[in-house]
């Protein structure tokens, strides 16, 4: 069966969280020297948190699907995929951000950990408050994925969300016409689908689709 790899967008909250916590921790005995960066990382962290689900929350796709709901497309999974594959592609861009990474280390050397105290306390705070938003939206919609974009994809994963017209009824295995193919289709929810009604890919399992209707046909069997 045709799958693409999707993460919980808690999981990558709550790992930037964690791994904030530990850069806290490290410099644990200077924080209230630091209490200035404390303040400035909580401030900035929530103020990031609130713009950052606003931003997140409308590009939540499929939250009307009876299947597969709750996606957020997106080229890389994590932080760590957009690095790796900067340097995958260009190796010259492996050089600036050693550089960056160096003069963070510096920095935070010669300011007596109040950049490190900053950027924790920020990460650690922007954390907790995105991950609030978001099991509060889960509690009412579901869990929320971030998942490879792969409508533009070659092979039965670049055939997941697209749209075919049934040809044979679906009752529930019948036949759909995808992009002029003839393709044996089953309904997923069981319910008989008829002919000319626009149905949604959900999963493909060798030559079989697994539909259900397309969302525009769900209002118009309402109205019928």
């Amino acid at each position: 069966m045709a799958v693409v790899k999707q993460v919980r967008v808690l999981r990558n909250v709550v790992i930037w969280g964690v791994l904030c916590a530990i850069v806290l921790w490290l410099v644990r005995g200077r924080l209230w020297e630091n209490r200035t960066a404390l303040l400035v990382g909580l401030v900035a962290g929530s103020v990031y948190a609130v713009w950052h689900w606003r931003h997140l929350s409308r590009r939540i796709t499929r939250r009307d699907r009876r299947f597969e709901r709750n996606k957020i497309f997106v080229h890389y999974l994590n932080t760590a995929e957009v690095l790796l594959s900067a340097v995958a592609y260009n190796p010259y861009l492996a050089i600036p951000i050693g550089v960056v990474l160096l003069a963070g280390v510096l920095l935070s050397a010669l300011s007596g950990a109040w950049w490190a105290v900053m950027i924790g306390t920020f990460g650690l705070a922007s954390g907790a408050v995105l991950a609030g938003y978001i099991v509060g939206d889960e509690r009412r919609h579901g869990p929320l994925h971030y998942q490879y974009d792969s409508r533009m994809w070659c092979g039965a994963e670049g055939m997941l969300y697209r749209t075919a017209t049934v040809v044979k009824p679906l009752i529930p295995a019948g036949k759909v016409d995808y992009q002029g193919e003839l393709w044996q289709a089953v309904s997923l929810s069981g319910e008989p689908i008829d002919v000319g009604a626009r149905v949604e890919v959900i999963a493909v399992e060798g030559l079989t689709l697994y539909v259900d209707r397309a969302p525009h046909s769900e209002s118009s069997a309402a109205r019928g």
